[in-house]
C-alpha cells in the first residue's frame, strides 16, 4: 500500500522554515522571502519548498532625493537559500522533532512568477495606451 503525504507535516515544515528565516538567518538577501508552499514526500526524505520574494521593479521606483537599496534578484535569493539550507534543515529538525528531517530543495513559486509577468504586461500596456480622447 502506498503511503500518502501528510498535509499537517507540510504545514508544520512551512511554519518552521518561515520562523527560522525570521529568527536564525542573517543573510540580507533573504529578508523579503516568503515561503509559499512546502511538499514533503511521504517518507519525509525530501521537502520541496516554494518561495517568492518582492519584485525588484516594484520596490525600486525612484524617490526624489532618497536612495533605497534594491532588493536581491531571484537568482541571488536562490543562491542564498541553497547556502542556508543546512542551517534551515537543522532548525526544522529542532522545531518539529520528526523521525527524519527532510532534505530541503528550494524552487521559485511558479504562480508568483506568472503573476509578476502578467503585472508587467499590464503595466506596459497601460503605459503604451494613449487613453481616451488622444489623437490616433
Amino acid at each position: 500500500m502506498a503511503r500518502r503525504r501528510n498535509p499537517r507535516v507540510d504545514r508544520d515544515v512551512r511554519a518552521a522554515l518561515a520562523d527560522a528565516l525570521m529568527t536564525e538567518v542573517s543573510d540580507p538577501r533573504l529578508a523579503l522571502v516568503t515561503i509559499t508552499d512546502v511538499e514533503v514526500t511521504p517518507d519525509h526524505e525530501v521537502a520541496t519548498v516554494s518561495w517568492t520574494t518582492v519584485d525588484p521593479d516594484l520596490l525600486a521606483s525612484p524617490v526624489r532625493g532618497a536612495r533605497r537599496p534594491r532588493p536581491p534578484r531571484p537568482d541571488q535569493v536562490a543562491a542564498a537559500l541553497d547556502a542556508a539550507a543546512p542551517l534551515l534543515r537543522g532548525a526544522v529538525g529542532r522545531r518539529l522533532r520528526l523521525r527524519s528531517t527532510p532534505e530541503l530543495r528550494f524552487r521559485p513559486d511558479p504562480v508568483a512568477a506568472q503573476a509578476a509577468a502578467v503585472e508587467r504586461i499590464l503595466r506596459e500596456r497601460r503605459d503604451a495606451d494613449p487613453g481616451p480622447g488622444a489623437p490616433s
